[in-house]
C-alpha cells in the first residue's frame, strides 16, 4: 500500500509539473505574441540605445550596444568614457575607476557574461535549445501589478571554483505578459546573497518590438540607479571595433 501510495503521489507530482511548464510556455508564448512575435525578435540583429542614467544625485548620457556575442555599456563623467562593461565575442572588460584604464575580467565572470550575453536577443527565445527550464511559480504582485512569477534556469556557473545554480525569475504582468521586473540574487562580491531587481515601464514600439525605455536597477528593493531611454536603434551596422579590448592599457 505505502509503495502504491508512493507511486500514486509520484504521478500527481510529475502531471503537477508538466501541466506547470505548460502554463509556464503559454506566458512565454503569449509575451513574444504581445511584444512583436518570434519572428521579428529572430530577426534582430543589433540594438543601440542612447540614455540618461541618474544615481547618487548626478546624471550620465550612456550608450548601450548589443549583437550576436557582443555587448557593450559606456557612459561620460566630467569628458572621460567609462565602460561597465563589454565583451567582446571572447574576452570581458571594464574601465577601473581608480586607474581609468581598461581591465579583463577574471576567468570566471569571463565565462558568465559571455553566457549572458549569448542570450541576445531575449532568453526565452529558443530557451530549450540552450538547455534552459522554465516553471511557473505561482503569482505574485509587484509595483502594484499583479504578475505570473517564472523561473528561468541557465546552465550552473562556477563561482569560486564551486557550481552554483543560475537562475533568474521575472514578473509578467497578467494583463499584457510584459515583464515588468526580473529578480535575481547576487553571487559575488560584496553584495554577494543580496537580491538584485530590474524594474521595467514605459514601454514603447520600436520597429514592431515593444520594448521598455526606462529601467530601475534595485538592490534589496532600493533603487541604485535609473536608466531613461531617449532612444532605441534596431538592426543598426554596429563595427566590432566598437566592442574590442583597447590595446595598450
Amino acid at each position: 500500500m505505502n509503495f502504491r501510495k508512493n507511486l500514486l503521489f509520484g504521478c500527481f507530482i510529475l502531471v503537477a509539473q508538466l501541466l506547470s511548464a505548460q502554463t509556464a510556455d503559454e506566458i512565454i508564448n503569449k509575451y513574444f505574441e504581445n511584444t512583436g512575435g518570434r519572428e521579428a525578435w529572430s530577426k534582430l540583429t543589433s540594438m543601440r540605445s542612447t540614455a540618461k542614467v541618474k544615481t547618487q544625485g548626478m546624471e550620465f548620457p550612456a550608450i548601450m550596444l548589443s549583437k550576436p556575442m557582443r555587448q557593450k555599456i559606456a557612459f561620460t563623467f566630467q569628458g572621460m568614457t567609462m565602460v561597465q562593461p563589454a565583451f567582446d565575442g571572447t574576452t570581458g572588460w571594464q574601465t577601473n575607476f581608480m586607474t581609468m584604464k581598461a581591465e579583463k575580467m577574471e576567468a570566471e565572470d569571463n565565462e558568465i557574461t559571455k553566457a549572458e550575453v549569448a542570450d541576445f536577443p531575449d532568453a526565452f527565445l529558443r530557451y530549450k535549445e540552450k538547455g534552459y527550464t522554465i516553471a511557473l511559480e505561482g503569482s505574485e504582485t509587484v509595483e502594484g501589478t499583479d504578475c505570473f512569477k517564472i523561473k528561468l534556469t541557465k546552465k550552473p556557473v562556477m563561482i569560486e571554483g564551486k557550481e552554483e545554480e543560475n537562475s533568474t525569475v521575472y514578473f509578467f504582468d497578467k494583463e499584457n505578459f510584459i515583464p515588468i521586473m526580473t529578480k535575481s540574487i547576487i553571487k559575488k562580491g560584496p553584495a554577494k546573497g543580496k537580491s538584485s531587481e530590474a524594474v521595467f515601464s514605459d514601454y514603447q514600439e520600436v520597429n514592431g518590438l515593444m520594448l521598455p525605455f526606462t529601467v530601475d536597477q534595485k538592490f534589496e528593493g532600493q533603487t541604485q540607479a535609473s536608466i531613461a531611454i531617449e532612444k532605441i536603434e534596431l538592426n543598426v551596422e554596429i563595427d566590432d571595433k566598437e566592442f574590442a579590448f583597447p590595446e595598450g592599457n
